[in-house]
């Protein structure tokens, strides 16, 4: 398993796979024209906008801007990383995925099957404490006085670490490779004078599963009035606390149809909510709510609903939870958030009122629009000029971190009347990007494409036209908007002319230009055939014309202190 897949073994996966088969199989299309559509699975929409294209092997929402292959597909609709798209499409093909040997040598790709093993024995260990051993009944009696029943327990896996300082480590730390392994997952703890402990102790276990099923941590809170209450894995080669969310796995398998998920703070709500029928909720670990949490709760619905305790620590987080989820806030995604009253938690609110309550709180949750402007304002009162400029001050650099789109424009607006402050005095940032149109795409304008843009839209479309470009060529060296983009798509191409776009865009995947290319990409084609190819080597030759006048500028500017070598250019340059 050591090893990354090679270009091209990718490429030639997709050269075997049609997007349209994949999608299908998950998602019914309908053919309409040359193309397929159906109502997008990212977001909710009555008249279909999600569209597969079998000549592109590529689909595009025109509603909320998804785009990829089948690879992205499957990444986003199943909750897949990668490298598991990459082999569950090898698997549709009957394929074994191909792995590079010796990559990386001096930083081997590490097996991780054994912890992924281990923490699944620990986990049944920890469960077996809680049926069978004699003090596990204080944890149960906790249990059943928070309403949680045998059902629900077994449904998260709840355990119990009894008290000792052993239990695991005489159980499953059996051999040197085995206590190597305990460690590694910070089961097991030594301290300054080399005595080794167990981890948890005393204390009522939450195992942690990602979105996979596969345990990959471990949280325990404390029976008695100890400290700390709750204790979690630390950071292991599986468990990284800022990158998963506990209880997404159960909301997932619950059901194929969420389309909302309910964050809140501790383990404890996720379960007694579940226990109640609210099977959406997933809660934190222990951390404050990062981008990565957002964007892997948005892989899986189209609404999240912030719900964080009552005190000032909860209404803070809350704050924090917000403040990280605008940049994730593409068309199509929804976040609202519920405030609590002061010393109430979801829990406490739900056994105290009734899960009718609760829900009634959740669907009247503020938008986070009205949250984003009530919260600043509680910080900088509106009615003097300067509470308004700070006010400005701290939610203009926020709402700069919005996606460009309708709803970034209707904040900055909003922003502008309640400070009373000029809209248009903003300071734009050029950042050497093609202007977007209001869906996404860019340059949709009735003027005639650029010369740059035309010729991404040629490489995207029709790579093998694009192949014969030398990335050496000097018109490529010209500092224009677009260019950037344009070098990195031929970079991409790597003069293979057998490329399809598919195996094009996947190349591109994770770069800094991805969403500008697969906006490009969403649009038709400009024109096709000869008249294409005409237009293509037609910018070509006017770009360069564009690079011999430049380089003229350029030797013109020093005129009189040419060397031998630049004469003979400049003369070379005017004939």
């Amino acid at each position: 398993m050591a090893g990354r897949i090679p270009q091209q073994f990718i490429d030639d996966l997709l050269a075997r796979t049609d997007v349209v088969d994949v999608i299908d199989s998950l998602l019914p299309l309908k053919k309409k024209g040359a193309n397929y559509s159906a109502c997008c699975p990212f977001h909710n929409e009555k008249t279909p906008s999600f569209t597969v294209s079998q000549d592109k092997q590529f689909y595009h929402c025109f509603g909320c801007g998804v785009s990829g292959s089948a690879i992205g597909f499957l990444m986003d609709y199943s909750h897949l990383g990668f490298v598991e798209a990459v082999e569950e499409l090898a698997s549709r093909a009957g394929v074994e995925v191909q792995r590079e040997q010796g990559f990386e040598a001096s930083k081997p790709i590490r097996d991780l099957i054994p912890l992924r093993e281990l923490n699944e024995r620990v986990s049944e260990f920890f469960q077996q404490q809680l049926r069978q051993h004699a003090a596990s009944n204080v944890a149960k009696e906790y249990l059943k006085n928070r309403g949680l029943t045998g059902d629900i327990a077994k449904t998260f896996q709840l355990g119990f670490a009894p008290p000792g300082w052993d239990n695991l480590l005489s159980s499953l730390g059996q051999d040197e490779s085995s206590l190597a392994l305990l460690q590694e997952l910070g089961l097991i703890v030594s301290n300054d004078n080399n005595k080794t402990y167990d981890r948890f102790r005393e204390r009522i276990i939450f195992p942690i599963r990602n979105k996979r099923g596969q345990t990959i941590g471990f949280g325990g809170r404390i029976l008695d009035s100890g400290e700390p209450k709750y204790l979690n894995s630390p950071e292991t080669p599986l468990y990284h606390k800022g990158r998963e969310v506990y209880g997404l796995y159960e909301a997932l398998k619950s059901s194929s149809k969420i389309q909302r998920l309910i964050l809140v703070e501790g383990y404890l709500d996720v379960i007694s909510l579940a226990q109640h029928g609210l099977n959406n909720v997933v809660a934190a670990l222990g951390t404050a709510i990062t981008r990565e949490q957002i964007d892997l709760l948005f892989r899986s619905v189209s609404e999240l609903v912030i719900c964080m305790d009552g005190d000032s620590a909860g209404q803070k987080a809350a704050w924090r939870a917000i403040v990280n989820a605008l940049p994730a806030l593409r068309n199509g995604r929804q976040i609202k958030v519920l405030l609590l009253a002061q010393g109430q938690d979801p829990d406490s609110l739900i056994r105290e009122e009734g899960v009718e309550s609760f829900t009634q709180g959740v669907e009247s949750a503020s938008p986070l629009s009205s949250y984003f402007f009530d919260y600043l304002a509680e910080q900088h009162p509106l009615d003097g000029i300067e509470g308004r400029a700070a006010f400005v001050e701290q939610a203009r650099p926020l709402l700069n971190t919005l996606p460009a789109g309708a709803f970034a424009e209707m904040m900055k607006k909003q922003l502008a009347l309640l400070t009373q402050t000029d809209l248009a005095a903003e300071p734009r940032i050029d950042n050497n990007r093609f202007p977007m149109s209001r869906r996404g795409g860019y340059g949709q304008s009735k003027k005639k494409p650029s010369l740059i843009r035309l010729l991404i839209s040629t490489v995207l479309h029709e790579p093998q036209l694009a192949a014969s470009i030398s990335l050496g060529e000097p018109w490529l060296s010209l500092n224009i908007p677009g260019m950037p983009v344009l070098k990195q798509l031929l970079v991409a191409l790597n003069n293979e002319a057998s490329l399809s776009p598919a195996m094009l865009l996947e190349r591109i995947r994770g770069s800094e230009n991805e969403r500008t290319i697969n906006s490009l990409f969403s649009e038709e084609k400009l024109m096709a055939g000869d008249a294409l190819e005409h237009e293509m080597f037609g910018a070509i030759e006017r770009l360069k014309e564009q690079a011999k006048q430049a380089r003229l500028d350029e030797l013109l500017a020093k005129s009189g202190d040419l060397s031998e070598s630049e004469r003979l250019e400049f003369r070379e340059l005017i004939k």
